[in-house]
């Protein structure tokens, strides 16, 4: 396995170039993978209906980042890998990792396309800015519920009127902050050994390192490390996943590639998620991947280019080995319809096709309009998916889609936390509890039952 003194050697080393020409590169190289790995995106599809496509897309993936190799930010320059440490590196992968502790110990898999191994539920705002007296009674209605496994929840941007700052001693209270409340709502929930994905509120290492050297996140926790748009990455993300891998706590990679930016469209943005895997498997060690593509117009993940992308990584997934998360990333708010619609197409096409689950980040990860209720329909949704062919998820997602898509380019944010759901109750609103109940009936009617 490539170690990280060897990563920042070649880091030095390697070929300079400035961020626009390494960006054509890539553009120019996906454009060509495209071409001759005949991977293509029909206007309008939602999965991939392509036999040969896994296999294809995979290899197309792995030729890329032999191509064009991670572009390291600060020093403008690339570093390349071989096929030899690729594959070394996914020979070393681990199907299967153990989470929480005690009755909260859940193990999250890799899973298959039609499999009928439930997913894996990560629930919370996913990085959402959340006011600090939202926080905890937030991350609370997540913890609630009983199919979700492990907790995402929001970041902190502001304390005691100061705005939180890149760097500095902000961001470590901010981020110190968030899991202790974080770990207050397990208590408090009677989970206290659930997993937890955190750091959300910190922009460099500073937060996650802090996080780490005070104990706040534990051995068999994880922490978010993105990989920049597209095959980029940094001393600073290097460094706190290699502080991570000393400490045992799980790097949590993040691939959103830009569908419509460098990457170019659904096909080609395919390609890029299969190279950055392969990065964060080689660069990060990473445990596992979050897999969010991110419409450079409409934002949600719930735009058919981008569940297209999520269905094509999940069936590519097998080659890959390593446990992939769909993230669930609807344009529409809490208190919505068409947020609700968001998340039940989300689910199906991911849960489907072999990812697990993570979300719903309500109104594109804007506006901390949400709680728990939309991860329990998350959770049945993807838990009722387990056993679909991903071609019969696709003719019910098609049909769930038409409910949301015209509000894709101009969502509705929806509304605050307090008015979907009420802490002191610790339940939902009758109302926002309804229009649950309305989607659930929707969906029956177009054949997809949801168990009681």
């Amino acid at each position: 396995m490539i170690n990280p003194l060897e990563l920042e050697k070649r880091a030095r080393e390697g070929s300079y170039v400035d961020s626009r020409s390494f960006d054509l590169g890539l553009s120019k190289a996906v454009a060509r993978l495209e071409r001759d790995y005949d991977i293509r995106y029909e206007a309008g599809s939602i999965i991939p209906c392509d036999p040969t496509l896994a296999k294809d897309l995979f290899n197309a993936g792995l030729e890329l980042l032999l191509e064009v190799g991670a572009y390291v930010v600060d020093v403008n320059r690339v570093v390349k890998l071989n096929e030899d440490e690729i594959r070394e590196a996914l020979s070393s992968v681990t199907t299967e990792v153990h989470v929480g502790e005690g009755s909260e110990s859940k193990d999250l898999r890799a899973r298959k396309p039609a499999t009928t191994e439930k997913p894996f539920v990560f629930g919370g705002y996913a990085g959402t800015p959340t006011p600090l007296e939202d926080f905890k009674e937030s991350a609370l209605t997540y913890a609630l519920e009983p199919l979700v496994c492990a907790l995402d929840h929001g970041s902190i941007t502001c304390i005691e009127g100061l705005n939180v700052s890149r760097g500095a001693p902000s961001e470590v209270e901010a981020t110190l902050i968030e899991i202790d409340l974080l770990r207050a709502a397990l208590r408090e929930a009677g989970r206290d050994g659930m997993h937890i994905l955190a750091c959300e509120s910190s922009s460099s290492s500073a937060g996650n390192l802090a996080a780490m050297a005070t104990g706040r996140l534990r051995k068999g926790d994880a922490q978010l490390v993105p990989v920049l748009n597209e095959l980029k990455i940094s001393n600073d993300l290097l460094l706190k996943a290699h502080v991570a891998l000393q400490c045992g706590v799980h790097n949590a990679a993040l691939v959103d590639p830009i569908v419509g930016g460098f990457a170019r469209g659904a096909a080609g943005s395919a390609i890029c998620s299969v190279a950055e895997a392969l990065l964060t498997i080689c660069m990060y060690k990473a445990s596992y991947v979050l897999i969010h593509p991110y419409h450079i117009h409409l934002k949600a993940t719930s735009a058919r280019e981008c569940l297209w992308v999520e269905a094509a990584i999940g069936l590519a997934g097998e080659n890959l080995r390593i446990p992939l998360v769909g993230d669930v990333w609807p344009a529409n708010g809490g208190g919505t319809l068409e947020m609700l619609y968001e998340v039940a197409a989300n689910a199906m096409v991911a849960s489907s096709c072999g990812l697990n689950l993570l979300g719903p980040a309500p109104a594109n990860g804007e506006k901390p309009h949400g709680s728990g209720l939309e991860a329990r329909l998350m959770a049945e949704i993807g838990i009722a998916a387990t056993g679909m062919k991903p071609e019969e998820a696709s003719e019910v997602a098609a049909e769930i889609v038409k409910l949301y898509e015209a509000s894709l380019r101009d969502p509705n944010p929806g509304l605050p936390f307090r008015e979907l759901y009420d802490p002191n109750r610790r339940s939902p609103s009758q109302w926002w509890q309804e229009m649950y109940e309305k989607v659930k009936r929707v969906l029956n009617d177009y054949g997809f039952r949801i168990p009681a």
